[in-house]
């Protein structure tokens, strides 16, 4: 395998991690609060797999909108 089409590999496989981690943040989202504003959908989508890691990890300890958009700011600010 040459280098660019292992490069390529590589970034496929990060996108496809990154789009799956995503949706199942979301769907957690969705359970919490029903349907979600699309500025909160879209800065969900703008997050990292490990800023969205942590975001499912500390889902555990929202229960309002306000708290979910505090870890928002929190994981932009990171």
């Amino acid at each position: 395998m040459q280098k660019g089409e292992k490069i390529g590999e590589q970034r496929g496989k990060q996108i496809g991690e990154q789009i799956e981690a995503v949706k199942f943040c979301l769907r957690l989202l969705n359970q919490r609060f029903g349907e979600l504003d699309s500025l909160i959908i879209e800065r969900v989508k703008a997050l990292s797999v490990e800023q969205l890691e942590n975001l499912g990890v500390a889902l555990f300890n929202i229960s309002e909108i306000a708290d979910l958009l505090t870890s928002l700011n929190q994981q932009y600010d990171s």
